[in-house]
């Protein structure tokens, strides 16, 4: 069965007669998942009288503690479930899945509709008995929802058991601010930027590398790196930066806010070599894009169809990825005009996405 995707972008009006409970975790911390969360229930609930929110958030807690942390959180969710006719639900990850399911498993008991909202991509690529029983015991009628066409296409290729797809896209999670950002002049000079959470999955030995082995064919640049220091290994990658390219690196730490817009505006690349083994429609490829940078990344997940629209650059694999980039980057220059079909392509993306939410909130309590 073919995913849904597209409505009427104006949506419906509020559903006074509709009891809907929505199943996941709330910020903070400040995670992918709890951004769409809180993303949900705030569109959410100007359309839905009677909306609950179960925050299945299990925050700091000791090692020996955090499988119970998790049931009781999961626990106090479930009584979110009797009396409702909409249960939405933020799948989990990894061996989260499994309270998922006694999730899901409660909900179809209760003759409820559910939605079950994908995330990740590390059980779409290979078969696994977690996420078999998921579907399974949510059922042939329960909607999942994934966040791209090749997502969808992937999950029900490695999953026959789930036959309902709705794709809602994330493009309207990204701080619109950064479309008021100048686009991009004509300049020789490139600005490479890479930020994530800095470890070795999402790339930083090969955003070094790359900046490093340009800088030595002469190539102009400057390499700007942020996001928070995740293990020893990045650090030294950091370190090494420093040490070669001198002045012509700087590491920000932790952006948020008007330091990130800072960081965008001064970019002209945006660089994410990830292999992340969750890594499914990266949120700050769509940052990098409506600040009207190219973004250059790589075949993982769906970002070949986030991409698909721009100007960005794909290699085959990080392990590849420096190999193919040098090429690339030794004859690239910065231009406004694709400074804009970067930022026009994440309008588009932005304006799908609206459309998605459209449809799904048109949906929800109809069965």
């Amino acid at each position: 069965m073919t995913a849904q995707r597209h409505a009427d972008n104006s949506g419906p009006g509020p559903r006074r007669n509709v009891r809907l409970s929505l199943i996941g975790p709330m910020p903070p911390p400040v995670d992918g998942q709890s951004i769409v969360m809180s993303h949900m229930v705030s569109r959410l609930s100007p359309h839905f009288l009677h909306l609950r929110v179960a925050d299945t958030t299990e925050r700091a807690s000791g090692s020996w503690r955090r499988p119970f942390v998790k049931l009781g959180r999961s626990a106090a969710a479930w009584r979110a479930i009797p009396g409702a006719d909409v249960v939405y639900i933020a799948v989990k990850a990894d061996h989260g899945m499994w309270l998922t399911t006694i999730t899901a498993g409660l909900a179809r008991l209760a003759r409820t509709q559910i939605f079950l909202h994908h995330h990740s991509y590390t059980y779409i690529r290979e078969r696994k008995p977690r996420m078999v029983a998921l579907a399974r015991i949510a059922g042939p009628v329960a909607q999942h929802i994934v966040l791209s066409q090749s997502m969808a296409q992937d999950l029900r290729s490695i999953m026959p058991e789930v036959r309902r797809t709705l794709i809602i896209g994330n493009a309207a999670l990204v701080d619109q601010t950064l479309l008021d950002l100048p686009l991009k002049s004509d300049a020789d000079q490139l600005v490479l930027g890479h930020l994530s959470n800095l470890y070795l999955d999402k790339g930083i030995a090969e955003v070094v590398d790359l900046a490093i082995q340009l800088h030595a064919r002469g190539v102009p640049l400057r390499l700007i790196v942020g996001g928070p220091l995740v293990d020893t290994e990045a650090k030294q990658h950091l370190d090494r930066a420093a040490d070669e390219l001198g002045e012509r690196f700087e590491y920000r730490g932790r952006l948020v806010g008007e330091s990130k817009r800072t960081f965008f505006e001064e970019i002209t690349h945006f660089l994410f070599p990830s292999n992340y083994a969750h890594e499914s429609v990266p949120l700050v490829l769509y940052e990098a894009m409506a600040a009207g940078v190219v973004c250059v990344s790589t075949r993982t997940g769906s970002i070949p169809e986030q991409l698909a629209d721009s100007p960005g650059v794909l290699a085959d694999s990080k392990d590849s990825f420096v190999e193919e980039m040098l090429p690339v980057f030794q004859k690239a220059a910065v231009s406004t005009a694709t400074s804009q079909q970067s930022r026009q392509a994440y309008v588009r993306a932005l304006a799908a996405a609206n459309q998605d939410l459209a449809q799904f909130i048109s949906q929800l309590g109809e069965n």
